[in-house]
């Protein structure tokens, strides 16, 4: 029975930086500075071990049109790695590393096909003198590609494996540009056996069955809005059933976002102790690669008044940090708090005075439809493209949150520790 194993990955974004962390040890920025080359790095290992017959790239390679010298040289290494192994690699660039970017005078090496920019390009895969497989792709030649190119993919009369290769926004997503927008029905329509997108950084299998339609996602997040594991997906057609499709996770780091409560620590010893248990799970559920976690701290808690003099809360991550340094794999703590003092809500709003009335007007806001009011606010921010690339619809929980959150915050300011 013919079989065609490849490895489908997209978004890998060398020489892209994290974003949202300022200030970061030294140690942690050498980690951040390598991890997208790390996490490429892992992709051939994979294809190495698993001597897939191809590896697909579906965009945004670079993180930038000029794209650094350094960053080249590296893909450059991981390409000739798998070309020495025999392993066919396709490369189609996206929104942001389009054609038009300034690229160095390099000789890529042999079985490595980067596809043109103004019309699918069709190349065979052969295999003991046998074509087993033809690829379909097409490169962005400017950032700003607004046709549907999905509609130019003809995979013809053919008998053999078919696989299209595209950086698009299908759907409307609306967490990203879009770039070469189209829909799943224009995909499905045209016959063949498996999309090979890239654009969206989430794994996602918008359709299993033939043709199958897949995102694999970034390879290496680089925001806590990327949090969880990143990677690629280890392919196998076969022609009598449906695409096996595996997400293998090779991020170099994994960012990770997550809440503790510690409302029942009692000092801050308690409350490290806490934390470490916390962290060292989460880096376990991680598979024993180093992690990044933003932790948000959060209860009430007889520590709220400590952790919130000036520099405290500083203090008390560097010494976390300590705990964790001789630690293998690497754990880095970014701390939040958001925690509250113990101090009693329903004997505040039975007093005479401002905090009173003040509770009692939070209790108004949460108890009547001001949900649709706060969102008008908030539009102008969500709607901008920074909004849409990064953050999500607040839904009715998370606003109760927020304003309980703010609520807790003001006392905190207004009510001495005991």
């Amino acid at each position: 029975m013919t079989t065609f194993r490849f490895i489908h990955c997209s978004d890998l974004h060398i020489d892209s930086p994290f974003k949202g962390l300022g200030g970061v040890r030294p140690e942690l920025a050498a980690t951040l500075r390598e991890a997208t080359y790390k996490s490429f790095q892992n992709i051939v290992a994979l294809a190495l071990r698993e001597q897939v017959s191809a590896v697909i790239i579906a965009g945004d390679v670079y993180d930038g049109t000029d794209k650094s010298l350094h960053a080249q040289f590296r893909f450059r290494h991981g390409l000739q790695e798998l070309s020495n192994a025999g392993i066919e690699v396709f490369v189609a660039h996206g929104n942001h590393d389009p054609l038009d970017g300034w690229s160095a005078s390099l000789r890529w090496p042999e079985r490595v096909h980067v596809f043109a920019g103004k019309e699918p390009e069709r190349i065979p895969i052969i295999q003991n003198g046998i074509e087993i497989a033809q690829i379909h792709g097409c490169s962005f030649p400017t950032r700003d590609v607004k046709e549907n190119l999905a509609l130019k993919f003809d995979p013809g009369q053919y008998a053999g494996f078919s696989i299209a290769v595209l950086h698009a926004n299908v759907g409307g997503n609306t967490g990203h540009e879009n770039y070469a927008p189209c829909t799943l029905e224009d995909l499905i329509s045209k016959g063949f056996d498996y999309w090979a997108l890239g654009h969206v950084h989430c794994n996602q299998i918008l359709r299993a069955e033939r043709p199958a339609v897949v995102y694999p996602g970034n390879t290496q997040a680089r925001h806590s809005r990327e949090s969880g594991a990143k990677g690629c997906c280890l392919v196998e057609l076969t022609h009598d059933s449906a695409p096996d499709i595996r997400f293998i996770p090779i991020d170099a780091l994994r960012y990770i976002v997550s809440r503790l409560n510690i409302e029942s620590a009692f000092d801050l010893d308690s409350a490290a102790e806490k934390i470490q248990a916390h962290c060292e799970g989460l880096s376990v559920e991680a598979e024993d690669r180093p992690v990044l976690i933003r932790l948000s701290l959060e209860g009430r808690t007889s520590i709220n008044h400590e952790l919130r003099k000036p520099g405290a809360l500083d203090a008390f991550a560097d010494e976390l940090q300590t705990i964790f340094e001789a630690r293998e794999p690497q754990i880095w703590l970014d701390l939040k708090l958001n925690t509250a003092g113990t101090f009693d809500i329903n004997a505040l709003k039975k007093g005479n005075d401002f905090i009173a009335d003040l509770l009692s007007h939070y209790s108004e806001v949460e108890a009547s439809d001001h949900a649709d009011a706060i969102r008008e606010q908030l539009k102008p921010m969500f709607e901008s493209w920074q909004g849409r690339s990064f953050l999500e619809e607040i839904s009715d929980e998370e606003l109760a949150k927020i304003l309980a959150d703010a609520r807790d915050l003001t006392l905190n300011h207004l009510i001495p520790p005991s």
